[in-house]
């Protein structure tokens, strides 16, 4: 076993891909987990993750074999299969609850690499676990000296994509922030204005002085596609506030409103049934509209005089995906920012359409309820 791991963590260290090698030691790894120490499971899926080598079979059977020893896992082990398995995109939630169990014992001995790669694990797999998150923002307030910029983005960056209130900590990072916004690369920079937008945390000790905006216009060349749509909606919230503080340079914002217009959508399925129950009902949806702001609406209708949106939620607007109930850091902006904009908005949640889609009158009286609600409000 330990062999198996060094060899993986060897060839992972030095970035050296071998796929078929990859693919034997997971096929042998699989039926040997239980001689594998606690240090050996960590470092072979730390391997697979560095290397992007997907093998879901391997990480579930790691999952199943590590959540019942976690005790005997350090506190780099406990943050290295987190990191792995969000990684790769591999959804564990009983080895993630079990895990921050064992990490709430542990976190006060986390190093700040360890503190953001844990936030970042969980909010990136959308996996909430609110004591584990409270307590790393607890150890990291005292200690943003010594974060890194990537650090201080990814971990303000995890606490917005859960809806993580964190006040106190987003406070401070705007104060550590703000004498090295030069050391931000351009990603790090949006990250961290989106995460500010969600949390709908005003931070003048980072925003009310030009260097933010200065530096964003600086990285402008580097900013891909999602950064610059991140940036569209840090200067809506910006706008919103209401506060005088310096704004985007006006070719920089033309060119991020640009961005966030750009994307089309595809009408899922689910959407396309929703627009002909609106249509039965005689309100002439209007789908896929662009709002000023540039949001795109699932459907629009005429309602009692008023325009009322209607946006269709699946699993990718929750945490934890299929079968998550609160709504992640994105829906939970875009929700407020139309909101503020003046449109009443139905939001219909994946799990609540599966409860009446066989049921014809069910699914008019839902729509018509919740059109009637929004109007009224």
């Amino acid at each position: 076993p330990q062999g198996l791991s060094n060899t993986a963590w060897a060839y992972a260290t030095l970035d050296h891909a071998s796929p078929e090698l990859f693919d034997a030691v997971a096929k042998e790894a699989r039926g040997r987990l239980r001689g594998f120490a606690p240090q050996g499971l960590s470092n072979l899926v730390w391997a697979y993750a560095a290397l992007g080598h997907a093998s879901p079979e391997l990480l579930d059977a790691v999952a199943a074999q590590a959540t019942g020893q976690l005790r005997s896992f350090r506190r780099q082990g406990l943050v290295n299969l987190v990191w792995a398995f969000a990684t790769l995109g591999h959804a564990s939630p009983a080895l993630f609850d079990a895990v921050a169990e064992e990490a709430l014992r542990q976190v006060h001995e986390f190093k700040p690499q360890e503190l953001a790669n844990t936030a970042w694990a969980y909010s990136t797999l959308g996996h909430a676990s609110p004591a584990l998150l409270d307590a790393v923002a607890t150890q990291a307030r005292g200690r943003l000296t010594d974060f890194n910029p990537q650090e201080l983005a990814n971990t303000v960056w995890a606490f917005a994509t859960l809806g993580q209130a964190a006040p106190a900590l987003f406070d401070a990072v705007a104060k550590e922030a703000r004498g090295r916004l030069q050391d931000f690369k351009p990603q790090e920079l949006v990250n961290v204005a989106w995460a500010y937008a969600v949390a709908d945390a005003s931070s003048p000790d980072l925003f009310a002085a030009p260097g933010f905006v200065e530096c964003c216009a600086a990285a402008e060349a580097s900013l891909a596609e999602g950064g610059l749509c991140q940036l569209h909606q840090w200067q809506l919230w910006m706008d919103g506030c209401g506060h005088p503080w310096p704004k985007l340079p006006v070719e920089l914002a033309e060119r991020c409103h640009a961005a966030f217009c750009a994307g089309k959508g595809t009408p899922s399925r689910t959407q396309r049934l929703i627009a002909g129950v609106l249509a039965e009902l005689d309100l002439k949806p209007r789908e896929e509209v662009r709002t000023p702001q540039g949001y795109s609406l699932d459907a629009v209708v005429l309602m009692s005089g008023r325009e009322v949106a209607v946006e269709v939620d699946g699993p990718s607007h929750f945490l934890g995906g299929e079968g998550g109930r609160t709504p992640n850091g994105a829906t939970t902006l875009k929700r407020r920012q139309l909101r503020a904009a003046g449109w009443p908005l139905l939001a219909v949640p994946y799990w609540e359409w599966e409860a009446i889609r066989d049921d014809a009158a069910g699914r008019r009286e839902y729509l018509l309820r919740g059109l009637r609600r929004e109007v009224s409000k």
